[in-house]
Order: structure tokens, then C-alpha cells, then sequence
């Protein structure tokens, strides 16, 4: 892992161990183990950031079946009775 620029070299050792034991200082409340957190941390670090493939989804099948005992009248049928039972009332 590459070195900041602003950071010497000498010192990277030392700034590891701290931020280490900062961490590890913050997971003893937590209740997180060290080991949980850094796998944790290896995971999230090592996810892709492109998204899944969706999965397959299984065919739906209706709950319900409605059948029609009677064949649907056209649009022009239907007008028409409705004019009928207008004018009869």
C-alpha cells in the first residue's frame, strides 16, 4: 500500500499502530469482536460497486380465475341499450 506524501515514511508504522489501537479502542463498548469488525470491513471493501444481476423471478400464477358465462356486447350493443332504458324511463 502506497505511503501519502505527506506522511514519511518512518512514520507510517507508527500511525498504523495507533489508528489500530483507536479502533480497537471503540469496538471494546461496542461489543464487536476485532476480528468481526475487520472482516467486516474486508467485505465491504472488497464489494463490487456495480449492481447484482437481478435474480430470476418465479412465473405468478392468479389466485383467482373469473370466467364469463355471457360473450361481452360491443361498445356500440352496450350504447344502445342504454339509450333504450333512458328513454323507457
Amino acid at each position: 500500500m502506497p505511503v501519502e506524501s505527506w506522511i514519511k515514511p518512518d512514520e507510517a508504522p507508527e500511525m498504523a499502530a495507533s489508528a489500530t489501537a483507536m479502533i480497537d479502542a471503540a469496538l471494546t463498548g461496542s461489543g464487536l469482536a476485532h476480528d468481526a469488525y475487520w472482516a467486516a470491513v474486508r467485505k465491504g471493501y472488497n464489494t463490487p460497486y456495480n449492481d447484482p444481476q437481478p435474480r430470476a423471478v418465479a412465473a405468478i400464477t392468479p389466485a383467482v380465475t373469473i370466467a364469463v358465462s355471457e360473450p361481452a356486447l360491443p361498445v356500440a350493443a352496450m350504447a344502445a341499450v342504454n339509450a333504450a332504458e333512458i328513454r323507457v324511463a
